[in-house]
């Protein structure tokens, strides 16, 4: 089953270790289709360049372009569905998973222009609203999880949430859900100097805390490489 991930956490929690990892694993399926959007001018995603449909996106219009390609490509996977009286895209269909990665959220949810980030918030909320269904998995990541980069509403849509340390209980809640920094589960309390700890939730039982992946700069490099070559003789 489909479902989406918001990761959160202060400047040197591990948030990029723990971003790439995810998203590795899941561009090691040569089906997995890819909108990679970058809030810190590309360089976050870039080992990724070779494998995401149009190109690492960098701008808040071209971010916006992704998130319409993206779904596009739903609304045909919903047209599939409805045609044939199905409920959602299974495997076997001919419709491999479609990611869509956002870094750094602050850079286009807090973006200047109104229109502009109205325009983003639209497409991210529906592919977060719609996506399940149609094998369609929104990771989003941010170093600035507050209130203002992570609406609530779009905060409610990500089924899965990874809150590595936080500089405040009030980040630590608006990552994993007001309530459960009082009820002593507090990405803040994160001692320092251990990146890529965090709380996960994900499912009715509640955060637990876990250790991410490491992988290294040359590591991830030869993943990257072999998911595009993967890629080049599947297409």
């Amino acid at each position: 089953m489909s479902v989406h991930l918001l990761i959160g956490g202060a400047p040197e929690a591990g948030k990029s270790v723990a971003l790439h990892s995810v998203v590795a694993g899941l561009m090691l399926d040569p089906d997995t289709d890819a909108v990679m959007i970058d809030g810190k001018e590309g360089v976050e995603l870039a080992v990724w360049e070779k494998v995401a449909h149009g190109g690492i996106r960098r701008e808040i219009d071209d971010a916006t372009a992704g998130l319409s390609w993206a779904r596009a490509r739903m609304d045909e996977r919903y047209a599939l569905m409805s045609a044939s009286g199905l409920r959602k895209i299974t495997p076997g269909m001919g419709h491999g998973p479609l990611l869509v990665v956002i870094d750094e959220l602050a850079a286009f949810t807090l973006h200047p222009d109104k229109k502009k980030r109205a325009a983003f918030l639209d497409g991210l909320h529906d592919l977060g609203a719609r996506g399940r269904a149609a094998a369609v998995r929104v990771i989003a990541a941010t170093q600035k999880p507050g209130s203002d980069v992570i609406p609530t509403y779009i905060r409610d849509l990500f089924d899965t949430r990874w809150a590595l340390r936080c500089s405040t209980r009030e980040a630590s809640d608006t990552v994993l859900g007001s309530g459960w920094a009082a009820r002593g589960v507090d990405a803040s309390t994160i001692p320092l100097g251990s990146a890529g700890v965090g709380y996960l939730l994900a499912g009715a039982s509640g955060p637990v805390r876990v250790k991410g992946f490491y992988l290294s700069d040359e590591r991830l490099s030869d993943l990257a490489a072999y998911a595009a070559n993967l890629r080049a003789v599947s297409w």
